[in-house]
């Protein structure tokens, strides 16, 4: 019986093996070279890495290989460059590589912290397990992130719509009032020249101004990238009285998050500190933790190090970690403390909503009200006239 044509159908372009440093495009068309630089510079979200995390770790519970289990997630990602990298780790575990060594190809996509946790893992034999608390603490974090940037979005949008209907108005509406009241002969008063001021150099000069803005954003970004504008921006943050909390707790958390999970994994502390430190984004936690380190190694107490540093560890850090190494119990107390500082930014950031909903509601009202004086006082000075 013969069979549909369907059933034995050839892989189409798109299904083709592309392994990075093993493909040439040298000799592919134009068009395909133009697509390949966009795909290879795609954004891989935090969301596909702890849903592959996962997925994987199911995989190799159930007894199948990780070279077959990553070929198998290569075709189930929507992301066609992370699907090239999983082809990638997929082609160097076939020849004998351990896949934490080929994920360091990509340190874009992979932190250092998450090859370690897979170095941890390939190392004691129990990859599946760590592969899940990678996928949970990955999920975690980004969950976390996420409802800080959602705290964000509310009053950043009506400020820049605020903005936007100011621009508008002072550039439109009130300079058309400006000729008629000219024609009356009536004074404008103080609050309405100062915006009709603005508006004139908005008219004028707008091109001036948004050139100076992008010129100091660019500027901005080039300075915060260099070490010394990381570390002084990172430690301007801290100092910020609601911020400076918020993001102190985030990097409290992640560190005793990994901590945990690096620790219970069997990594020697000394090394569960130093891929911890590579995780953190702010730059003054990264420099004290690589400097912890260092006194570890040398037979030092962690908590007696992070009360040096009240600024950056709180002191009931401090107090749970004197704990945990006196017990012997740094795993479960450390996962006990990330559970608790992320609780403490979650209940921070709906503090911080309750707040910022009546604030940015006076403001308006206030921008609006000032608005309509500068709009209205003319008029009310040429009914008086009139009168």
């Amino acid at each position: 019986m013969a069979l549909p044509d369907n059933i034995m159908k050839r892989p189409s372009e798109k299904e083709t093996t592309f392994v990075y440093g093993v493909y040439d495009a040298s000799h592919q068309p134009f068009m395909t070279r133009i697509n390949n630089f966009f795909i290879d510079r795609k954004h891989v979200r935090v969301q596909d890495k702890s849903y592959f995390y996962h997925l994987l770790a199911v995989m190799v519970d159930a007894g199948i290989p990780i070279m077959r289990a990553l070929k198998i997630l290569s075709k189930k990602t929507k992301n066609e460059r992370f699907a090239r990298i999983i082809n990638t780790l997929a082609y160097d575990v076939e020849r004998g590589k351990k896949m934490s060594q080929s994920m360091t190809k990509f340190p874009d996509v992979f932190r250092e912290s998450e090859i370690g946790i897979v170095r941890s893992g390939e190392a004691i034999g129990n990859l599946a397990d760590l592969l899940f608390k990678l996928a949970t603490q990955t999920g975690r974090s980004h969950k976390l992130l996420l409802k800080v940037r959602g705290a964000l979005v509310y009053p950043v949008t009506v400020l820049i719509a605020l903005f936007l209907s100011g621009a508008i108005v002072v550039t439109t509406v009130i300079p058309k009032l400006k000729v008629f009241f000219d024609q009356s002969a009536v004074e404008i008063p103080l609050l309405t020249r100062m915006v009709l001021n603005i508006g004139n150099i908005l008219i004028g000069f707008g091109w001036l101004v948004i050139l100076l803005l992008v010129f100091a954003f660019l500027a901005f970004s080039l300075y915060i990238n260099t070490e010394r504008g990381r570390r002084r921006w990172d430690a301007f943050l801290l100092g910020v009285p609601w911020a400076g909390d918020v993001v102190r707790k985030l990097n409290v958390a992640r560190f005793v998050q990994l901590l945990s999970i690096l620790v219970t994994a069997g990594v020697p502390i000394h090394e569960s500190i130093r891929i911890s430190a590579e995780a953190m984004t702010n730059k003054l936690y990264k420099e004290f933790l690589n400097e912890l380190r260092q006194f570890v190694e040398k037979g030092e107490k962690i908590a007696d190090n992070l009360a040096k540093a009240p600024f950056l560890f709180p002191e009931t850090v401090t107090a749970m970690m004197s704990v945990a190494e006196n017990t012997g119990s740094i795993g479960p107390i450390s996962e006990k403390l990330a559970k608790h500082y992320e609780d403490e930014v979650e209940h921070a950031l709906q503090n911080f909503t309750t707040v910022l909903e009546p604030a940015v509601i006076v403001l308006v009202g206030i921008a609006v009200g000032l608005m309509a004086v500068a709009l209205l006082g003319p008029i009310f000075s040429l009914s008086t006239l009139v009168a």
